[in-house]
Formats: C-alpha cells, sequence, structure tokens
C-alpha cells in the first residue's frame, strides 16, 4: 500500500512517469487478498446464514410476542438490541 502510494504521488510531482504497469500489479496483488464467500457446496455462505437466521429466531422467540420471522426490520433489530442488553447484564 504504502509503495503503492509513494508511485502515485512520484507520477503527480512528475506527469511524464508512467505508473500504469506498477497499478495494475498492485490492484492485481489486492484483489488477490480478497477471499469471497463461497456460495455452492454443503456449507455455503447462504445455508449458513440461512441456519444462524433460524437459530436467531428462535432464541428471540422467547422475547416477542408474536412470531419473530412477521417482525419488521427495525422490530427485529430493536429485540436483538434488547437481548444483547439482557444477556450482557448476566
Amino acid at each position: 500500500m504504502k509503495q503503492k502510494t509513494l508511485k502515485e504521488l512520484d507520477a503527480i510531482l512528475d506527469p511524464t512517469l508512467d505508473i500504469r504497469e506498477d497499478m495494475n500489479s498492485a490492484q492485481r496483488y489486492f484483489a488477490s487478498l480478497i477471499n469471497p464467500h463461497s456460495f455452492t457446496g454443503e456449507d455455503n455462505y447462504e445455508l449458513t446464514y440461512d441456519r444462524d437466521f433460524e437459530t436467531n429466531c428462535i432464541v428471540l422467540s422467547e422475547f416477542a410476542r408474536q412470531p419473530v420471522k412477521t417482525l419488521t426490520v427495525k422490530e427485529y433489530f430493536s429485540l436483538v438490541q434488547y437481548y444483547n442488553k439482557k444477556n450482557k447484564k448476566k
């Protein structure tokens, strides 16, 4: 990151300097650091998210007077905050 920034600053000071190859190389390097979530297979991200949501709904159901899945987004996250505050005190 530091080398990329220094190259960009050099290019600002000297507009004739061609840094395209260095910038492309830096972008390829940073792109290689990104590990996307897997959306295929047995333990994919979507299934994990769905399982976690279902578990969360079961845990939160004891604090709601209606099915958790019927709550609005605002109500749902308010309930999550309430649950977190209540469990933090224990």
